[in-house]
């Protein structure tokens, strides 16, 4: 809400007129001020008239007219001693007189030019202060103590749909919504009787009416300002449209999406649950028959059966890991709370692993000297251990667990001397259900690396893998050091 402040293009003509009316003026009674200087003998009335010459400076818009105007009544002053035949008459009073006019005429110069300058330098910061406010985002208005506008920015006529000229001078009531009209005016009252602020030096949301009748939602914060003895208000509002109108898109977001977190949800359950009884009776059913036909069935068919109970196997273990990932990122029990020295922490991965008499595990000491949450970090390394052991294609190997301080970050890595893997698999292994080697290769779902990676960086973490061909793998991960909340 801001002084609007219309440039008309008439305006340079009008200047000129009165510019031409100035000189004018001055012209003329710089005339009769010569005439009476010669009629009258002690030039009194010549410099009284020479006086209102200066004064006519102060309608034209030049600092230095006042000047001009001094010199050129000085000259004639002068002129007008000289012309004018002195005998009988006092010459030193004549001198006075004369001496005094000079003086006056430069000493008002002098006022009417500073005055002129306050008074150019207040135009140029009014007409400043009009662009910065009429080209501001937000719509500001003045109103009185009655609620009259007195000012409306150019951004109101966005906001509202009316011209400053519409606005001006109505009360700003036709502006707002029926249901807060009547509140308007006896707010106002009781504020100026009672001093009790209820919006004034607040932002509060509230609502606007536009021009075609449209209601829609704003921000208003309104001030109070003493001009003199007058009292005003200025407010500031800002159409929020466009925010509510985000605001319940992404609160629709927000439930779409936990619906379908719950959805998924209710899958893993009814997957890891529900189909572990069919899995079982096909498992059951398979020894079954075995036992039933041993006297009868071929070394072909004992395989297939066996084959079947091996993918039962697999589903189950698919089904456990499906589950896993669906639970990955929240605090499902207190182990998730728990802290424990690094060391301990490392001692119970180890404790899980089916560690190969030939494999070598080293952890790095800084451990012992951190303190760590015990879980997901212990599913986490377990699972990088494992999988580091699982895919060594021989029967002895190496792997280090390794330990950095990166700020406010734990820089842990696992790293192995295994094949290693080709750069172009890199962002494959960390995607559900892919396998570099057949399952009849290497066992596994192909979730546990996805497992990782979503527990990781719901902790505020990053992972990330360095390998090649025939150079081991190093998968390293951060951790903070104040980890945040996991999502429930």
């Amino acid at each position: 809400m801001t002084f609007s402040r219309h440039m008309d293009a008439s305006q340079p003509l009008r200047g000129n007129r009165i510019r031409y009316l100035t000189h004018g003026t001055a012209a003329l009674l710089v005339g009769a001020g010569f005439i009476f200087d010669l009629l009258t003998p002690l030039g009194i009335a010549g410099g009284l008239i020479y006086v209102t010459v200066v004064l006519c400076a102060l309608w034209d818009d030049n600092l230095n007219t006042a000047y001009k105007y001094a010199a050129a009544t000085t000259v004639l002053t002068i002129l007008g001693y000289l012309l004018f035949p002195r005998i009988g008459v006092n010459e030193w009073i004549v001198l006075t007189n004369r001496a005094l006019t000079v003086l006056a005429l430069w000493a008002l110069a002098f006022i009417v030019r500073q005055q002129k300058a306050a008074q150019i330098s207040l135009e140029r910061k009014k007409t400043e202060l009009a662009a910065i406010q009429d080209n501001t985002v937000e719509g500001m208005i003045t109103i009185s103590t009655e609620g009259t506008i007195l000012s409306y920015n150019h951004a109101c006529r966005k906001i509202f749909g009316y011209a400053a000229e519409d606005a001006i001078g109505r009360n700003i009531k036709f502006l707002m919504p029926e249901h807060y009209r009547s509140e308007h005016d006896g707010y106002l009252s009781n504020y100026l009787r009672t001093r009790q602020k209820k919006i004034i030096g607040t932002i509060r949301e509230v609502q606007g009416q536009r021009k075609d009748g449209s209601i829609f939602p704003l921000d208003l914060s309104v001030s109070e300002v003493r001009v003199g003895g007058h009292h005003l208000f200025s407010g500031i509002v800002r159409d929020i449209s466009e925010q509510k109108r985000a605001e319940a898109e992404r609160e629709q977001f927000i439930s779409d999406l936990s619906r379908s977190n719950q959805d998924l949800d209710d899958f893993a359950y009814v997957a890891s649950h529900d189909l572990r009884a069919p899995l079982r009776v096909i498992g059951n059913a398979s020894s079954w028959l075995e036992e039933d036909l041993a006297d009868t069935l071929d070394d072909e068919s004992r395989e297939n059966l066996q084959l079947i109970r091996s993918r039962v196997s697999r589903m189950e273990q698919l089904l456990d890991d499906l589950h896993e990932y669906s639970r990955a990122g929240r605090r499902t029990d207190a182990r998730y709370q728990q802290l424990m020295p690094g060391s301990d922490l490392m001692e119970e991965v180890l404790m899980l692993i089916d560690q190969p008499v030939g494999v070598t595990i080293n952890t790095a000491p800084g451990f012992a000297a951190i303190q760590l949450p015990n879980m997901p970090l212990k599913q986490i390394l377990a699972n990088l251990i494992s999988n580091a052991i699982k895919h060594n294609e021989t029967s002895t190997g190496v792997v280090d667990v390794l330990l950095e301080d990166d700020g406010g970050m734990y820089a842990i890595t696992v790293a192995d001397d295994g094949p290693g893997i080709d750069p172009q698999f890199h962002e494959q292994i960390f995607k559900m259900f892919q396998t570099l080697k057949s399952r009849d290769v290497v066992e596994g779902s192909g979730i546990g690396l996805a497992i990782v990676k979503k527990h990781v960086e719901n902790a505020g973490g990053k992972i990330s893998l360095q390998s090649s061909p025939g150079e081991g793998c190093a998968f390293r991960f951060t951790w903070p050091k104040t980890a945040r909340p996991s999502q429930g």
